[in-house]
C-alpha cells in the first residue's frame, strides 16, 4: 500500500487568517522547515507569499532551495479570483496572474489555483467559460495547468457547473476541497463523474454536523481532519477508487491554529490528517 503524502496549504502554516495585511506572520524558511520535520511532503503558496519573500530580498532560486532542503517536492500557487472580471478588477487580476507564474515558474509549480465567482456578481456561465479558456490559454504557454476550486458559495458550487466550465481545455482541471463538498451537499456520487486526472488538488479539514451561519464566515472556522462530522474516510475512499493521483493539501483555517506557536501548528495539522486518513 502507497503510504499517501500531505502538502501544507499556506492558510494552515501561515499564523494569520486570509486577509491579513501580511500573508504569513512567520518567516519562509522557518515555515518550510517546520512543515518537513512534521511530515510534509510539499506546500501550496500563496502568489502573495511570493511577492512578499521578493521584496524581502530573497531571490527566485533561493525560495526553491529553500523548498528543495526540507523535501517540498509537491508545489502549487494559490489563489487567483477575478480573473472573469473586466474593467478595473480585471486588471488588477492580470497583474495578480503575473505574479502568479512568477511564483510558479520560481517554486517548480505545475498547478495554480483559481476560484469562482464568490462576491454574487452574476457572472454568467458563458463569461466564465470564455474567460477561464483564455486564463488556461496564458498558462500553457509557461507549462502551467489551472484549478478551479468548487466552493460551497458563489457560482460554481456544483459538480456540472464546475465540468461545464473547465470543459475539455488540456491544462484545466479542479480543486476538490472537503469543506466545500460537504457544506454545498455535493453528493460523493457526482465526484465520481470528474476523471480523476482532472482532480488537480485535493484539500481536506473538517467541521461541525450543523453549520454555523453564512458559509463564507464559517469557512473561517474548520476544525483539523477527524474532529469534526465530515465522513471524511468516505471522502477519501471516493477519491482513492477513482484513481485520483494528487496528494491531500491539509488546508485549516481557523483562528486557533493561526494563534499557535509555527512548529505547533505544522505538527497537529500534519498528525491529525496522518491519524484521519490512515
Amino acid at each position: 500500500m502507497t503510504t499517501r503524502e500531505f502538502i501544507c496549504s499556506s492558510h494552515t502554516i501561515s499564523g494569520v487568517m486570509p486577509g491579513s495585511p501580511v500573508a504569513s506572520r512567520h518567516g519562509f524558511a522557518e515555515r518550510i522547515e517546520a512543515c518537513g520535520v512534521a511530515g510534509y511532503s510539499g506546500m501550496c503558496l500563496h502568489f502573495r507569499d511570493y511577492a512578499e519573500q521578493r521584496a524581502r530580498g530573497f531571490g527566485d532560486g533561493e525560495l526553491r532551495a529553500i523548498l528543495d532542503a526540507h523535501g517540498m517536492k509537491h508545489v502549487s500557487v494559490e489563489f487567483l479570483t477575478d480573473w472573469f472580471m473586466d474593467g478595473e478588477a480585471g486588471h488588477v487580476s492580470r497583474r495578480n496572474e503575473e505574479t502568479a507564474f512568477r511564483a510558479a515558474a520560481a517554486f517548480g509549480a505545475k498547478v495554480i489555483n483559481v476560484g469562482p465567482d464568490l462576491g454574487e456578481r452574476g457572472i454568467s456561465l458563458e463569461t466564465m467559460q470564455r474567460k477561464f479558456r483564455d486564463l488556461c490559454g496564458r498558462a500553457v504557454e509557461h507549462g502551467f495547468s489551472i484549478a478551479l476550486e468548487l466552493v460551497a458559495w458563489g457560482n460554481v458550487r456544483d459538480v456540472d457547473t464546475a465540468l461545464a466550465i473547465i470543459g475539455d481545455i488540456p491544462n484545466a482541471g479542479l480543486v476538490i476541497d472537503s469543506w466545500h463538498v460537504f457544506r454545498a451537499g455535493v453528493p460523493l456520487a457526482d465526484l465520481r463523474r470528474i476523471a480523476a486526472n482532472r482532480i488537480l488538488c485535493v484539500q481536506v479539514n473538517d467541521a461541525g454536523k450543523v453549520p454555523v451561519g453564512q458559509r463564507s464566515a464559517e469557512t473561517m472556522n474548520r476544525s483539523l481532519c477527524g474532529q469534526g462530522a465530515f465522513d471524511l474516510s468516505a471522502f477519501a475512499a471516493t477519491l482513492d477508487d477513482m484513481g485520483v493521483a494528487a496528494p491531500f493539501s491539509v488546508e485549516v483555517i481557523s483562528p486557533e491554529l493561526a494563534a499557535l506557536d509555527l512548529n505547533e501548528a505544522a505538527k497537529i495539522s500534519f498528525d491529525a490528517a496522518r491519524n484521519c486518513f490512515s
